[in-house]
C-alpha cells in the first residue's frame, strides 16, 4: 500500500494533488513546510501611480497569486484591477495557470507548455517578432526566489523588472509531523515540490522510502545532498506526479 507525504501545504478551496490522489485511492498527508507573509504596499503603489506603464506580468509562485488576489487587489480602483487583467500574464505550470484564471486574468500564457522558469524565458523570448523585447514586464516574486528568468531575460535586452510581494519562513516542528506521516508496512512516497523549508526532512531521509520531486532544480539540490530520486515529474502537475505513482 502506498502512503504519500506531499511537502506542501494544502492549497484551499480546493488542492489539484488531493483531488486526484483521492480519486485513485491513494493515501497521502500533506505536510505544510512554509509560513508566508504578505508584503503588498510597493506594489499597490507601483500598480496605483503607474500601472499603465506595464506592458505584461511574470507570476510563477502560487504564493505570489496569493498575495495578489488577497492583499494587493482589494486595495486598487476597479479601472486598475481591469487594465491588469487585460495585460498578457505568463506562469509556470498548469496550477498556477488555473489559480490565475480564478482571479479574474484573461491572456494567461505558459502555463502547461512552462515546466519550469527556463521555459518560460525562453517562451517569453521566442513570441512572435520578440513582442515583449521591447515592453516592460513586471515579475511579481517571493523575497527568496530562483533568479533564472532575469538572468535569461535582462542580458538579452528585456526591460525586466522585480518586485517582491511575500516573505517566507519555515514552520516549526516539521520534523516530528513528517516522522508523525510515515506508516509502517508501506510503501512511503516523500514528494519535495521545492528546497525551502526541507532541511531537517533531507537530514532524516532513509533508504527505506521512495523520493519522488516536482522539478530539475528540486532533484539538482536532492543529489547533492546524496539523496536518491526515484523519480522526476515531466511537469508540475498533479497528472505527472499520478503518472509516477500508477
Amino acid at each position: 500500500m502506498k502512503n504519500v507525504l506531499l511537502l506542501k501545504t494544502r492549497t484551499v478551496p480546493t488542492d489539484p494533488y488531493h483531488d486526484i490522489l483521492s480519486k485513485h485511492n491513494i493515501a497521502h498527508h500533506f505536510i505544510p513546510l512554509l509560513t508566508h507573509k504578505h508584503l503588498p504596499d510597493e506594489c499597490v503603489k507601483k500598480f496605483q501611480q503607474d500601472h499603465e506603464s506595464i506592458d505584461y506580468l511574470i507570476i510563477t509562485s502560487q504564493r505570489a497569486v496569493e498575495a495578489l488576489q488577497q492583499s494587493i487587489l482589494t486595495e486598487l480602483d476597479s479601472e486598475v484591477v481591469e487594465y491588469l487583467f487585460s495585460r498578457p500574464i505568463f506562469t509556470v505550470g498548469p496550477a498556477t495557470a488555473v489559480f490565475l484564471q480564478n482571479v479574474g486574468f484573461t491572456n494567461i500564457k505558459g502555463g502547461n507548455e512552462a515546466g519550469n522558469g527556463s521555459i518560460l524565458a525562453d517562451i517569453i523570448s521566442n513570441e512572435e517578432d520578440g513582442a515583449y523585447k521591447n515592453k516592460t514586464g513586471l515579475f511579481l516574486v517571493g523575497e527568496i526566489r530562483k533568479d533564472v528568468i532575469p538572468r535569461k531575460l535582462i542580458p538579452a535586452g528585456f526591460n525586466l523588472t522585480e518586485l517582491v510581494v511575500y516573505t517566507t519562513t519555515s514552520m516549526d516542528n516539521i520534523a516530528e509531523r513528517y516522522f508523525a506521516c510515515l506508516k509502517p508496512d508501506c510503501n512511503n512516497i516523500v514528494v519535495f515540490f521545492s528546497p525551502q523549508g526541507t532541511e531537517e526532512i533531507v537530514k532524516s531521509i532513509g533508504n527505506d522510502l521512495s523520493v519522488l520531486c516536482i522539478g530539475p532544480t528540486t532533484e539538482e539540490y536532492l543529489l547533492s545532498k546524496n539523496i536518491k530520486v526515484d523519480g522526476v515529474c515531466e511537469k508540475p502537475s498533479a497528472e505527472a506526479l499520478l503518472k509516477l505513482l500508477i
